[in-house]
């Protein structure tokens, strides 16, 4: 069965951020829809012009200012080959919503505020309402307009429901625990543990992949099994109160010995059955 609500725990890494500031343009659907074509191109200034050729926008000056948005979310390495744009052009759309959803809230400070202090606390009930969005993102960012307000609170929803983790009804964003796929997972797992080495699962339970995805604490913990029949984890342990896990390859390396396994269709047993 799938819990209904979060339990209490030590709180994940931090990440280093730039300070606050309004989460605004969230460009969620230009997002998925471009973010595959990146690596058509040999650098980001191609790949930049691209985009304000493209953008759905009349304007040239907006079609460039939300370039920008895209390119500082999704490329801050100013690397056109990437974990991201490797992993798009061989997941499903849906896998893709998921990475793109933990890549938004890592790199976005407010983002994450929402996700960690917002709604996380929220998941026992399993919505909040706009106005306390609303009060929420004005405790962070007192001084930000009504026009500019209504759309952070717009991307916020934008990020949630048009990735996957979150529905909207009315002035509700409606949330609560839910499975991932073993790709997303794959994805997620390697980019919170990218150097090979023993984690342990508690690390697991109480980072991001909780905390932001919501996803189902026994479906991850069939995953790991997932990947060890992969070869990617050299092991799961779970000796009386020691779990954990050995993660064999980074980020980079781990996508691409899934994507090309010969027998990947034949070894994701446990993510129909969890």
């Amino acid at each position: 069965l799938l819990e209904a609500e979060p339990e209490s725990g030590l709180l994940f890494k931090e990440f280093q951020k730039p300070p606050m500031r309004s989460y605004v343009d969230d460009e969620i659907e230009n997002s998925l829809r471009f973010i595959p074509e990146a690596m058509k191109f040999e650098n980001i200034a191609q790949y930049k012009e691209f985009l304000a050729n493209n953008l759905p926008y009349n304007s040239i000056s907006t079609r460039r200012r939300r370039s920008i948005f895209i390119l500082s979310r999704y490329f801050s390495s100013n690397e056109i080959v990437n974990p991201l744009t490797f992993f798009s052009i061989y997941c499903s759309h849906e896998e893709l919503k998921s990475a793109l959803f933990y890549e938004t809230v890592k790199i976005e400070p407010l983002v994450e505020k929402f996700a960690n202090e917002f709604i996380w606390p929220a998941l026992p009930i399993g919505y909040v309402e706009r106005e306390e969005m609303r009060k929420f993102v004005l405790q962070w960012l007192p001084d930000l307009g009504e026009a500019s307000l209504h759309k952070v609170l717009r991307s916020l929803f934008n990020v949630y429901t048009l990735l996957s983790v979150g529905s909207e009804k009315n002035d509700f964003l409606n949330i609560q625990i839910h499975k991932g796929s073993l790709g997303s997972f794959l994805y997620v797992l390697t980019a919170e543990f990218p150097q090979p080495g023993v984690y342990s699962f508690e690390s697991l339970n109480n980072g991001p992949m909780r905390h932001w995805l919501l996803w189902d604490k026994e479906w991850m913990r069939q995953q790991l099994y997932n990947l060890q029949d992969f070869g990617i984890l050299a092991k799961v342990s779970e000796i009386d109160t020691v779990k954990q896990f050995t993660l064999q390859f980074g980020q980079m390396e781990a996508l691409k010995y899934y994507f090309k396994h010969p027998e990947r269709g034949k070894l994701t047993i446990r993510d129909h059955d969890a």
